[in-house]
């Protein structure tokens, strides 16, 4: 039985150092020996800069922003075109799309200078004579480097800003669950971009007739987004350009016309062709939909008409402490109320239904109770804070919304202020946007922001397939199940805004008590990562089977137990874990040290496990890093493992990013006679970069790694320093090149996890030392305030006998670090 507390280690600051300085390598030359198949190179892209000129002076603009895509082999940070070619006085970058391609604005006054810069690139790469070896070596300018790691340049054309029809566009707006306009993205803030251009921008929306009215969708140091509605324009006599400055604050302040849409598809085409001309617009999306995670489920025709029995909750003990979560839902039923801690009144009663809400916190509250231990572990008793915030009829949204899910997300914003200034650090958000994630989009970036500035952590739902593209039942065998997965053609990705970075999203798993397979992906479950980097859903838990019964209970507005499912029932089952986890800690652990704990204690489903890569990497779109244990065994362990603590925080040191390096001796028991080292290591570390959706898939501005590394006996370094060799490996890694690193070894993805385990005793030393270290993208710098991280550390003897817990406190008494037990403090829960 694990009696041990986890170790925190709480003098972190003194671990922090100033990185070595480093001498910069050589420009790397992509076209070696190849000299004549450069110069058609460099003529090419000379060519591509003299059609990008023409284009824009027959379109009319100054302006217009070109799209830089980098050779496979150059996707790496040192090889951006940024120093030689595109300076960024004239040519700054203003975002990326995929990984490797980049777009610089381009105003047509300057572009002259951009083909002389680069037709001045040498010929022929000069030779020089080393000083260290004296053998002769080649060395290529960073021009020549530059233009060489560049496999193409254009400009961006309208027919890449759109890839949906007018007619579905019409028809979703048609639909009373469609909550937005057209999203419009550009490519720089109104402010950033040119005024010439922003004021042509204007003019080609207010061109757009009575009835049209545009919306900004921006904060402060975000990328920038507008909405556009066209309405029959009943209520306005012209087009409507909102100013950012007057941006309502809450929106039942917004005072916005709410007449219908305009039907018209000429309309919306012509408006569509011109915003798609104008070079400031860079990508137009279509309306979105809004749901409660389950309204997308599956239902079953045998489903029991016979009302389940009543539920008896005990009311909470006075004075009793108790774990609260944000309940961001449909509403909490009078049922509960003895469970309520406070409840945030922007809908009045009467316009919504809490009986999807109630399901949810019926959950928290008592899903014990309903269900057995093992399908939810965690022991009941959970206060709700009530955000009733979803109408219960489709028509209420834009009456109570009227910038649509824009104006839900500010009203969101308000509630968690509320929340949180009363402790409340775990929400709930049961509810999607049905649109697959294709990048990071604005609304998840602005559950980020929100996450950000009030210190909460928001656990949603990775969202439900629609009925008609459901999947069939998982079978036994894994490749049974990669044989119907590689075939079918219904689209089933995570819905918005599930990608959301700080969020933790949950997919849903089948319960144990069911006619299909145990802990395999449900037949509803959508899968990601959508991002084409990353891990989406972080974790999976189960969710209720497709049919009826559906295995998992809860509690409905009349007070009877009742079936449920979805993944909006995965997702407070997770809730659970990270709101009971804070509660015994005390509030200790950081927002990135709760979800490094929840991830560090996950185990992939036995269905979804596989030596294949091919399942791994099903796994990871299904489950993410796993299904996650019940909070009480993340806060001890056994006598043959120990689990270490660091949350801090990477600040600049000097002119550079500072590193954490701790030092510490390997477990004795696990080191032979001549100093290898055996066992089993593994470590998580999620960490809170800055983020821009301007970059497109490099919107993580900030990388930071872990390294976990043995000394080396003997002392090769020139400058007389030990030499380690790293000994951890990422969980989803496989592979070196750039690019395959970014979309299997998650290298700028803010939540990692590695493993090892040294069956063979292992190198020379017990010298180990853990190594957290960063990189910026080419384009950023290191934020003045630093990036918040957490590392977890276990440390294990895979045979389970050894007394790792007793050896390595000794030895971490004797590192230095001052050390704290982690203890459960213990809590009142229902019985």
């Amino acid at each position: 039985m694990p009696n041990n507390p986890v170790q925190i280690v709480l003098n972190d600051r003194d671990f922090l150092r100033a990185p070595e300085p480093r001498t910069p390598g050589p420009h790397k030359d992509f076209f070696e020996d190849a000299d004549k198949a450069f110069r058609e190179h460099r003529a090419e892209l000379a060519a591509s800069i003299d059609r990008a000129e023409t284009a824009i002076e027959e379109s009319g603009f100054e302006f217009s922003y070109l799209k830089v895509r980098m050779r496979k082999a150059a996707i790496a940070k040192s090889y951006r075109p940024n120093r030689a070619l595109f300076e960024r006085n004239l040519f700054p970058c203003v975002g990326a799309d995929d990984i490797g391609t980049l777009y610089f604005r381009a105003p047509l006054m300057h572009l002259h200078v951009l083909r002389d810069l680069l037709l001045r690139a040498e010929d022929t790469v000069a030779e020089r004579i080393s000083a260290n070896t004296g053998m002769p070596y080649k060395a290529p300018t960073r021009l020549r480097s530059e233009v060489g790691a560049i496999q193409s340049i254009e400009t961006a054309t309208p027919a890449d800003k759109r890839t949906f029809s007018v007619m579905a566009a019409v028809g979703a707006f048609r639909d009373p669950r469609t909550v937005s306009g057209y999203l419009i993205e550009l490519f720089e803030t109104p402010g950033n971009a040119d005024y010439k251009l922003r004021d042509s921008l204007k003019a080609v929306l207010m061109e757009f007739g009575p009835g049209a009215r545009t919306s900004p969708l921006s904060r402060p140091g975000w990328f920038s987004a507008l909405e556009l509605r066209l309405t029959r324009g009943d209520h306005d006599a012209i087009a409507v350009l909102d100013d950012q400055s007057d941006l309502p604050t809450r929106a039942s302040d917004a005072g916005l016309g709410r007449a219908p849409v305009d039907p018209d598809p000429e309309r919306h085409e012509r408006a569509l062709v011109a915003l798609a001309g104008h070079p400031l617009v860079r990508r137009i999306h279509p309306p979105i939909q809004l749901v409660l995670a389950n309204q997308e489920e599956p239902t079953s025709q045998n489903e029991s008409q016979n009302p389940h029995e009543a539920v008896e909750i005990p009311d909470p003990e006075t004075g009793g402490r108790y774990p609260v979560v944000g309940v961001i839902d449909s509403g909490v039923g009078p049922f509960l109320d003895p469970w309520i801690i406070g409840r945030f009144d922007y809908l009045p009663q009467s316009d919504y239904d809490a009986e999807h809400g109630t399901e949810v916190a019926g959950l928290l509250t008592a899903g014990q109770r309903m269900n057995a231990p093992d399908l939810i572990p965690e022991p009941d008793g959970y206060r709700i804070f009530d955000i009733p915030l979803f109408p219960k009829k489709p028509d209420l949204f834009l009456r109570r919304y009227p910038r649509g899910f824009w104006d839900f997300l500010e009203e969101m914003d308000h509630a968690i202020e509320e929340a949180s200034s009363g402790g409340v650090r775990i929400f709930n958000l049961s509810i999607n946007a049905l649109s697959d994630v294709e990048r990071y989009g604005p609304y998840a970036q602005r559950l980020d922001e929100i996450s950000d500035r009030h210190g909460v952590l928001i656990v949603n739902s990775a969202g439900n397939l629609h009925p008609s593209r459901t999947r069939k039942a998982w079978p036994i065998r894994p490749g049974e199940a990669l044989s119907y997965l590689a075939t079918r053609v219904e689209t089933d990705t995570i819905q918005q805004p599930s990608e959301s970075v700080r969020s933790i999203s949950v997919g849903a798993l089948n319960p144990p008590n069911i006619m299909e397979v145990a802990g395999a992906p449900t037949r509803y479950t959508t899968r990601g990562p959508g991002l084409r980097v990353g891990v989406k859903p972080d974790v999976a838990t189960y969710g209720g089977g497709a049919d009826e019964p559906s295995g998992l209970f809860s509690v409905g507005l009349d007070g009877r137990g009742k079936s449920v499912r979805g993944t909006s029932f995965a997702a407070p089952l997770v809730a659970r874990i990270l709101a009971n986890l804070d509660t015994v800690t005390q509030n200790a652990l950081s927002l990135e040290a709760l979800r490094a704990m929840l991830i560090h204690h996950t185990s992939m489903p036995d269905p979804l496990r596989g030596r294949r890569r091919a399942v791994r990497e099903i796994a990871r779109q299904f489950a993410g890093f796993g299904r996650p244990y019940e909070s009480k065994w993340m806060l001890e362990t056994d006598d043959h493992q120990i689990t270490m603590v660091f949350q801090s925080r990477l600040t600049i040191r000097g002119s550079k990013p500072s590193i954490l390096r701790f030092d510490f001796s390997w477990p004795q028991s696990l080191v032979d006679k001549v100093g290898r080292c055996s066992g089993r290591a593994r470590m998580t570390l999620v960490y809170a970069p800055p983020l821009n959706p301007a970059f497109g898939d490099e919107f993580v501005r900030v990388n930071i790694d872990a390294k976990l590394s043995q000394r080396r006996a003997v002392i090769t370094r020139k400058d007389g320093n030990p030499s380690y060799i790293n000994q951890i490996k990422p969980l989803f890694g496989w592979g070196s090149r750039e690019k395959t690193l970014i979309d299997h070894g998650l290298k700028w993805w803010p939540v990692k996890q590695y493993e090892s385990t040294l069956t063979t005793p292992r190198g020379e030393t017990s010298n180990w030392r853990l190594e957290i270290i960063s990189q910026v993208r080419a384009e950023d710098s290191f934020p003045d305030d630093g990036v918040p991280f957490a590392v977890i550390l276990t440390i294990e003897d895979p045979d389970g006998v050894r007394p790792i817990f007793t050896e390595m406190r000794q030895l971490l008494a004797a590192s230095g670090a001052n050390i704290m037990d982690i203890r459960s403090d213990i809590r009142v829960g229902t019985s």
